[in-house]
């Protein structure tokens, strides 16, 4: 059997995962090295944990069909994702079945396919798996599609070889209504603070919890925060992307307020004591002072919800942020950037379908701005040609 433990750094006593088989309580060697690397790299911490999972469940199916991690191939890789895809029951069956009683969705499997694909780059690297092995296993050669295909001379490119087709499901936004609603249903300066932020910034859960002081030192003057990226916050939040500075654009001045009225009314003297400099921290109870968890969250959202009846979490008002820029008109390239994504292809995938109805839009605006020519002239032009 494999078991996940957690274990602490006593050098930085940082949480990270130690994945041990339990009979000989020794580390899973190859799953544990890739784990370190990925700390080493500065990966989240959940993204971490989730690799570890995915890989032990890649260990416990190659144990299951008695085979040795390197000496896996292109098809046994397939029949994992089959057999990972349908929760572990059936290994071979027809794409229509596959649909109906698939248990676990495609995002989820390749996402274990990244993570596979990852530990054997790096063995790669490290020299356990020859280069020609990983090549196979991973990566298929594609060539220029679309409308040139055909016509200009294109090189080969690198394609993940096995990649499940996810369905493009928006996770949809809030209303102007619905975030009136849950501000006005905090009971505390801070709880309307967190809401008109991630409203207003689009910032991630762990960049909120995340904020320092010196972080907000500009709100007032400027109408800006700053997103810097540390691994020593004492609550395990962790900014993830690029680190940015974000303005404050819309509804400025009552945000500035609420920011004023948390620091001056609510912001426990306790916190100033133990001097952690985090922003959000807990205002009573015996852990008052102490730095805001991603759980003490997520309470905050389970109560709005009772209160108000609406269903909301802080990724989908980052969703609502970038939605309402893109419908105001602000570029992509602008809009990634306020996002923290390091690629603007990542903010046009997951909002495609708000450009694609920007695009059809702006066209149908333009069609009907477009001056007419009676049609009896147009012909008679036509005529005369």
């Amino acid at each position: 059997m494999i078991s996940i433990e957690r274990a602490i750094d006593p050098q930085t006593e940082s949480r990270f995962c130690c994945v041990f088989d339990t009979e000989t309580c020794l580390p899973i060697e190859p799953i544990q090295r890739y784990l370190n690397y990925c700390r080493k790299r500065q990966l989240a911490a959940n993204t971490v944990n989730t690799y570890a999972c995915r890989l032990v469940d890649f260990w416990h199916w190659l144990e299951y069909k008695s085979l040795d991690w390197q000496d896996l191939g292109l098809n046994e890789l397939a029949d994992f994702v089959n057999w990972y895809l349908l929760g572990g029951d059936i290994e071979v069956i027809s794409e229509f079945v596959r649909e109906a009683v698939s248990k676990r969705s495609p995002r989820t499997v390749n996402l274990a396919v990244t993570a596979i694909q990852g530990m054997y780059e790096f063995h790669t690297v490290e020299g356990r798996i020859s280069e020609k092995q990983f090549t196979r296993l991973v990566h298929g050669w594609g060539k220029r599609g679309g409308f040139l295909r055909g016509i200009v001379k294109s090189t080969p490119e690198k394609r993940k070889r096995i990649k499940i087709k996810e369905p493009k499901n928006f996770p949809g936004c809030l209303t102007d209504e619905q975030v009136a609603q849950l501000a006005d249903a905090c009971y505390t300066y801070r709880d309307r603070l967190i809401v008109m932020l991630l409203r207003e910034t689009g910032i991630r859960r762990g960049e909120l919890l995340g904020l320092h002081h010196c972080d907000v030192r500009d709100l007032d003057s400027r109408g800006r925060i700053r997103i810097v990226r540390r691994d020593d916050n004492p609550n395990g939040a962790k900014a993830k992307g690029t680190e940015r500075e974000i303005p404050v654009l819309h509804n400025r001045e009552a945000l500035q307020d609420t920011f004023q009225a948390y620091l001056l009314k609510e912001y426990p003297p306790e916190a100033e004591q133990q001097g952690y400099g985090m922003l959000f921290v807990n205002l009573d109870s015996k852990y008052a002072g102490k730095p805001m968890t991603s759980a003490r969250l997520n309470n905050l959202f389970y109560q709005l919800k009772d209160r108000t009846g609406i269903e909301a979490h802080p990724h989908l008002f980052r969703h609502t942020f970038a939605t309402r820029m893109f419908q105001a008109g602000y570029l992509d390239q602008y809009v990634q950037q306020l996002l923290g994504h390091k690629s603007i292809a990542t903010t046009k995938d997951i909002y495609s379908h708000v450009l694609d109805e920007m695009s059809l839009d702006a066209y149908l605006l333009e069609e009907n701005e477009r001056p007419t020519e009676p049609i009896g002239s147009k012909l008679r032009s036509n005529a005369g040609a």
